[in-house]
This record gives C-alpha cells, sequence and structure tokens, in this order.
C-alpha cells in the first residue's frame, strides 16, 4: 500500500468532489467501519499510479478544478500516469478527493536577496545561483473544505515526508491565496521578483549560511557569473641564441622578474 499519513484532527463534511468509486482504497486509506477519523493524506508517485489507474480520473479532475481556482489557462496537474518523479500528496476520504499539493525538484537559475548578493559578491549584483530546490506546483483544497484546516493538514504531511521546512521549497507561479497562507502559517514573507516567476523566499538563502538543510533541499548553491577573463601571458622565451656561446647561461632570477614585468609586446585583445 502507498505511504500516507492518518489525520484525526479534522473530519471532513460536504465533500463535493466525490467519485462513483472509494477513492481511499486505491491509496490505502485504513477502513475505519464506523466512518470516524479525519482524511487520509496519500503519498502519490509513479509506482502508485501503475498499480491504481483510476487514480488518473482524480488527478484529471482536480487538477482541472485547480486551475480554474487559479485562473491558469491549463491544468498543472492532469491526468497523466506517469510523475516523471514528482509527487502528488492527495487528501482522501472514502469516495470524496478533498485537495491536493504536487511537489518536484527543479533546477533553477535565481538572484539572491540583496543583502546575500551584496555579501557574496560584493562588486556583481545581478549574478545567479543555480539551485535544486524541491518546489510546490500546484496547491489547491476543494472550495467546500477551504477555510477548514486541510490545507494545512496537507501541507504538513508532504513537510514531514520530504523532510523539509517550508522555507526550503520554491514556489511556481504561487495564487495570492498561497502567498497569504505561507505567511500566515510559517511567517514567509520577504522574496526577491524572479523572472521565471518562481518565488524563493529569504530564508531559503539564509538558513544556515546559504546553504539549505534538510532530505530533498537540493544541492548547494552554485554562482552563475559570466566574467571576463584573460588569456593567460605567453611565457618568456630568454632566447640568448645572439650571444656568444659563452654568455649563453640561464638568465639570472633578477633577469626573469625583469622580465615578467615587462609589458607584452602585442596589446591583449581583451584590453581593447
Amino acid at each position: 500500500a502507498p505511504a500516507g499519513i492518518w489525520l484525526w484532527a479534522v473530519e471532513a463534511h460536504a465533500l463535493a468532489m466525490e467519485f462513483p468509486f472509494r477513492v481511499g482504497s486505491l491509496v490505502g486509506e485504513p477502513h475505519n467501519p464506523d466512518g470516524g477519523g479525519g482524511p487520509y493524506v496519500a503519498r502519490v508517485t509513479d509506482e502508485v499510479l501503475q498499480s491504481a489507474q483510476r487514480l488518473c480520473e482524480v488527478l484529471e479532475a482536480m487538477g482541472k478544478a485547480s486551475a480554474v481556482a487559479q485562473g491558469l489557462r491549463k491544468p498543472v496537474t492532469t491526468g497523466s500516469p506517469h510523475l516523471s518523479g514528482q509527487r502528488v500528496y492527495l487528501a482522501v476520504q472514502g469516495r470524496a478527493a478533498i485537495g491536493l499539493l504536487k511537489v518536484g525538484t527543479k533546477r533553477l537559475f535565481v538572484a539572491p536577496p540583496l543583502a546575500v548578493a551584496q555579501r557574496d559578491r560584493s562588486d556583481v549584483h545581478d549574478a545567479l545561483q543555480e539551485i535544486n530546490p524541491v518546489c510546490a506546483l500546484d496547491f489547491y483544497v476543494h472550495e467546500s473544505c477551504q477555510r477548514q484546516g486541510y490545507g494545512r493538514l496537507i501541507f504538513d504531511a508532504m513537510l514531514k515526508s520530504e523532510g523539509l521546512d517550508a522555507a526550503d521549497l520554491a514556489y511556481d507561479r504561487p495564487s495570492p491565496k498561497l502567498i497569504s497562507f505561507l505567511r500566515h502559517h510559517f511567517g514567509l514573507e520577504s522574496y526577491r521578483p524572479q523572472n521565471n516567476n518562481f518565488v524563493v523566499f529569504d530564508e531559503y538563502f539564509l538558513r544556515s549560511g546559504g546553504r539549505v538543510a534538510g532530505r530533498g533541499a537540493g544541492a548547494a548553491h552554485q554562482p552563475m557569473q559570466l566574467e571576463r577573463t584573460r588569456p593567460p601571458m605567453p611565457e618568456q622565451s630568454y632566447d640568448r641564441s645572439h650571444l656568444p656561446f659563452s654568455d649563453r647561461s640561464a638568465p639570472s632570477a633578477a633577469e626573469q622578474l625583469r622580465d615578467r614585468a615587462r609589458p607584452p609586446m602585442m596589446p591583449s585583445p581583451w584590453d581593447c
């Protein structure tokens, strides 16, 4: 059975996203004869989808509803049987799907906060850094279940499974609701706008001196900076063939220092 997290904190009511089959049985929801308890959050992976094809119907419907709620032209989450290594945290209860959170690791080039950029590259303010964070790609709770704590439960389940804190993630085109959610629940507020529309909060760079701890947080930051470098100067040949044979000894240390300090005969094109 797929790994999941049984959440007893809240019991779902008025679940509108219902299906003609038990969604919970597809993801290993424990059977509860008295119907009590809260929703079950399952970690849906490629392997889980291969063994439960009907989950594609659930993801397709939830993905479309998420796109409509966020005003997107096309869904981020689809009914494809392949997640390409991404994970979907799906909250279910019986026949109902309550919400989902889709995450995956991506390679991003981002501008760090100005304070970090000035500290690490005081002479270059627009240097980009390569990071490989786990990214929140799609986050949706059905309208009938919002403002009841389900979003936080799904998010906490994801953080526990991935071994991360909310500040360790990057967020793909977060909606105003998600920005407000992160500020309210995790105190995340400050970030530098990026050209790729991902939001990486300042805490990502400031934690542990600019390195992110935690499993799945990705590699350490790689500064990406184009620098003009000079080609190496040709070494002096010390040609003494014009001298008498008796004077063709190796140059002295003083002569070598003098020749190294002497400018090259031809100007370097990098000086133009």
